[in-house]
């Protein structure tokens, strides 16, 4: 192998590795170009209810009032104004494991059924 060939080598993969700093800059500087979060000035999103297909419930709350709306991929429906007194108060987001330590539960079940566990038997071959 000469030094032309590491150099060609190394080369290839500076600018792969640039290429995916380049990707992983322009998704950053996009997605907060086009981030929403449902809220704006006027218009707030309070709950969301997905019925199946593209159909969903939307409780929104403009100029002072809270409607339920249908949603459609080809319309947008006024079923009723709500009352805001009479809805309830926001759900506290149900507090979960940390996701490393769901996955490291999940793999050490894998590898409990892997090696044979006294619950399972001995580990068979495929």
């Amino acid at each position: 192998m000469t030094a032309w060939d590491v150099l060609s080598v190394l080369g290839t993969l500076v600018g792969f590795v640039l290429l995916l700093v380049l990707a992983w800059w322009a998704s950053r500087a996009i997605g907060r170009a086009y981030a929403s979060n449902g809220a704006g000035r006027t218009v707030q999103l309070l709950d969301r209810v997905a019925l199946g297909g593209e159909k969903q419930l939307l409780v929104v709350k403009a100029a002072g009032k809270v409607l339920l709306l249908g949603v459609t991929a080809h319309q947008i429906t006024f079923l009723q104004q709500l009352d805001e007194a009479e809805l309830p108060p926001p759900a506290e987001a149900p507090e979960s494991a940390p996701f490393l330590a769901a996955f490291k539960r999940a793999l050490d079940a894998k590898k409990g059924r892997e090696t044979g566990d006294e619950r399972n038997g001995p580990a068979q071959s495929e």
